[in-house]
C-alpha cells in the first residue's frame, strides 16, 4: 500500500529521513490517542497517513535542540577551519614555484 503524500513530497518538509520518521511516529501516536477520545476526529484514514498530510501541509513542524545547534557549529567552524588550511597550503605552493 502506497502513502500519500509519496516520500519525495515528505523529504521536501525536513532536512532528513530520520526526523519525518520521527515526527510521522509522534504525531500519528497523538492522533491515535485522540481518537480513543474521540472516534470521528480524523474519519476512517489511518493514523500514519494523517501524519503525513499534516507534515506536507505544515500544520506541524520541528524544533532542533541547542546541543544540535552547538554541534552544527563547531561543525561548520571545523569545515571554515580545513577549507582556509587548504588554501593557505595552495598560497604556499604558488609562492615556492616562483
Amino acid at each position: 500500500m502506497m502513502i500519500k503524500p509519496g516520500i519525495t513530497e515528505l523529504s521536501k518538509c525536513v532536512d532528513s529521513r530520520y526526523t519525518l520518521v520521527s515526527m510521522a511516529a509522534k504525531r500519528a501516536r497523538m492522533i491515535g490517542k485522540e481518537r480513543m477520545s474521540d472516534v470521528e476526529a480524523h474519519g476512517s484514514e489511518k493514523p500514519v497517513t494523517v501524519a503525513a498530510d499534516e507534515i506536507v501541509c505544515g500544520k506541524i513542524g520541528y524544533v532542533r535542540s541547542e546541543a544540535i545547534k552547538r554541534a552544527k557549529a563547531w561543525e561548520d567552524e571545523k569545515a571554515a577551519n580545513i577549507l582556509s588550511l587548504s588554501i593557505s597550503e595552495d598560497e604556499e605552493g604558488e609562492l615556492s614555484e616562483e
